[in-house]
């Protein structure tokens, strides 16, 4: 999507999982660019608004597992996208998520679209009664190599809440 519109787009890994580090080496850097994309690892809070404040066309934050330490910063975010499973041996994340929006009184209006990665035979989404708007992704094993057939559904994901 960056280079498809020529953003200035920063990701910022705000969950202590450093899993972004397996693009490059990272180690005890506080960016690094990959792709046109400027990285920020290793963040936390004052990272997060040290970014917000640097005319980034395009931010984009990996909350992790989204919890009451998060919540706040993740609904001031345009757009909230809550990437979720539906896999058979892990139904319970799907649950926990739900009940997590819906005890913290986060409405459809408000609340996030549900991004779910279609790897399953079926290709659909689960109906759990879910009142929030949905949306299905293919499996990318590159997301940085995507095709223009794509473009359209990343565009609609990508409104704005």
């Amino acid at each position: 999507m960056r280079n498809r519109y020529k953003y200035r787009t920063a990701y910022v890994e705000l969950n202590g999982t450093h899993e972004i580090c397996a693009l490059a080496p990272c180690n005890d850097k506080e960016v690094f660019t990959y792709k046109n994309v400027d990285f920020y690892p290793h963040a936390i809070i004052p990272t997060l608004t040290k970014v917000l404040n640097m005319n980034y066309d395009r931010v984009i934050v990996d909350f992790g597992i989204i919890n009451i330490n998060t919540l706040k910063e993740f609904m001031r975010c345009d757009v909230k996208l809550s990437v979720c499973t539906h896999s058979k041996w892990n139904t319970g994340t799907l649950s926990d998520t739900l009940n997590f929006f819906e005890s913290n009184k986060i409405t459809n209006s408000k609340g996030p679209k549900l991004l779910f990665n279609l790897v399953e035979k079926e290709k659909t989404i689960p109906n759990h009664n879910i009142k929030y708007q949905t949306a299905g992704f293919p499996y990318l094993e590159d997301p940085f190599l995507i095709n223009s057939s794509l473009f359209g559904t990343l565009d609609k994901i990508s409104e704005r809440n």
